[in-house]
């Protein structure tokens, strides 16, 4: 009986942890029923590769923890448009963003939001996570890296980060309109959203467009569950996208089983390799 009380207590610990990124508003009451009051909208308009919602629609969703992401590369317009709808925001806690731009706009504003850098294949040591936490409230290590350097920043940053925990890996995110452009190229139906093979290493990848460009992810569920024991750790970062509502809910309950076929561990266990070792 101690156990299961102890064992029950270390889930609501990393329940509590977790950033839920908003795939459905419906489903907002299912997440918040297993103990998640930490919720990231997109924003309509400034965000690519997710579901998106107005100002409206955010300020009216009725959650103890509301955050925003901003996850556009932003032009000079992009930035000042930005700046006449900030003021629109009610009752969230902070921005979550990945163009610098909006740290300095938000910055000189001095609106008493919180910040979290969000760059997916940035931040990949504790000296640059570090020189951000001077900066923001948090950062989101990159989706890249081992389990053993994944522990180095954790140990060695200044203030608790944010680290993916499941869902689709991002891989790559253009301005360009890649399935828009395939589909113009060679006179086939378009679809905003796809499933591509490469012809030579026979790797897929999940397709997102809109009309402020691509973002491409990983064809498995990234399933981090070795992160869970972590120190200094802000959020666990969770995304639904694409992912059927039964299997996130499912693995809420259990979030240390083993991976599923459609799961795996990302580069946890595997270095990247960014140039050729000389021989």
């Amino acid at each position: 009986m101690m156990l299961e009380t102890a064992c029950l207590l270390v889930l609501r610990n990393m329940i509590s942890k977790i950033m839920m990124v908003v795939d459905s508003r419906e489903y907002l009451s299912d997440y918040m029923k297993v103990g998640i009051s930490t919720f990231l909208f997109p924003l309509k308009g400034y965000t690519v590769g997710y579901n998106d919602y107005s100002i409206e629609e955010i300020n009216s969703s009725v959650v103890s923890n509301k955050y925003v992401l901003v996850n556009r590369l932003l032009d000079c317009r992009g930035i000042d448009s930005f700046r006449e709808i900030i003021s629109k925001f009610s009752g969230i806690k902070g921005l979550v963003f990945e163009d610098i731009g909006i740290y300095n706009l938000v910055s000189k504003l001095n609106l008493g939001m919180e910040l979290i850098l969000f760059q997916n294949h940035f931040n990949c040591n504790y000296d640059s996570v570090n020189f951000w936490l001077d900066r923001v409230d948090s950062v989101v290590i990159s989706n890249e890296l081992t389990l053993d350097e994944v522990k180095e920043i954790t140990t060695k940053a200044k203030k608790g980060i944010v680290v993916h925990l499941y869902g689709y890996n991002q891989v790559m995110y253009s301005r360009r309109k890649l399935l828009t452009n395939w589909s113009e190229e060679f006179s086939i139906p378009f679809k905003d959203s796809n499933l591509i093979e490469d012809v030579a290493t026979r790797v897929r990848f999940r397709v997102k467009e809109n009309e402020f460009g691509t973002v491409m992810f990983s064809d498995k569920i990234f399933n981090g569950r070795e992160l869970l024991d972590l120190s200094s750790i802000r959020y666990y970062y969770v995304n639904p996208n694409m992912i059927d509502h039964d299997k996130i809910m499912a693995y809420l309950a259990n979030m240390s089983r083993n991976l599923d076929e459609d799961e795996d561990s990302g580069f946890l266990y595997r270095e990247t390799i960014y140039k050729l070792k000389e021989r």
